[in-house]
């Protein structure tokens, strides 16, 4: 690991001399051989980068890279070589530039994808509330209808026909194209919306559906007329068969 310091002290005609390293109150030693451009002394204060070793169990720096010299030539001839640390400083810069676009364009991306994914999740939110919604207000209607063609049944049991009507009809529900009376609710509902007066029942003694006259006769027949075997599922609807219900 590179540590930093400072030139405290150098002897030019020994080769050697003292780092003052950043953060410790020790000393290090160095040589002018384990220094790059050893025929520029070093200066007092001059900034350090370096890695400490240990040599024949004594400590010193070592891999020294002078942090104040300017890219210049080691000697004073034409075409000397430049320091080698200063030619690889804009192939690095250049190498960190690239990194950073390739990693801001990887944000985003994933911005974008994370944006379309969450547009996509919330449309089919909607659209299955929305079909819900539709199921509700549907079996709420043919709920109704069946009350004003059948009387005042119990809600469990117009609940359990509306579900079987919206079962037998599910394309149309989807495409959103519903039917405002089914066949067999408008039938029902004729006699009653033609007739001013209700037909009038009373129990006589039948216990079966084959011995009812219609749908209406049953329903008057298990409610009122002890006996009756017209129920077999409990559910408050007679004659299921016989009447298509």
């Amino acid at each position: 690991m590179f540590q930093e310091g400072k030139v405290k002290n150098y002897q030019a005609e020994r080769g050697f001399g003292f780092i003052q390293v950043d953060g410790e109150s020790r000393d290090l030693f160095f040589h002018i051989k384990d220094m790059p451009n050893r025929n520029i002394q070093p200066q007092i204060g001059e900034k350090l980068k370096f890695r400490i070793v240990e040599e024949k169990g004594k400590f010193k720096a070592d891999n020294i890279v002078r942090l104040d010299l300017k890219a210049e030539p080691l000697h004073q001839g034409a075409g000397s070589p430049v320091r080698e640390s200063n030619r690889a400083a804009p192939r690095d810069q250049a190498g960190s530039g690239k990194a950073k676009y390739i990693t801001l364009i990887g944000l985003v991306i994933i911005a974008v994808l994370t944006a379309v994914t969450y547009g996509k999740y919330r449309d089919y939110q909607a659209q299955k509330q929305q079909k819900a919604q539709q199921l509700m207000l549907e079996q709420q209607r043919i709920i109704e209808e069946q009350r004003q063609a059948q009387g005042k049944l119990p809600d469990q049991v117009l609940t359990e026909q509306g579900r079987k009507n919206l079962a037998s009809r599910p394309e149309q529900i989807q495409a959103g194209r519903l039917p405002s009376r089914a066949p067999a609710e408008q039938g029902n509902a004729r006699p009653a919306a033609d007739s001013n007066q209700a037909p009038v029942f009373k129990c006589d003694g039948r216990t079966h559906c084959s011995q009812m006259r219609s749908y209406e006769e049953a329903v008057f027949f298990i409610r009122n007329c002890p006996g009756t075997k017209m129920d077999g599922n409990h559910d408050g609807v007679p004659c299921e068969r016989q009447f298509n219900r």
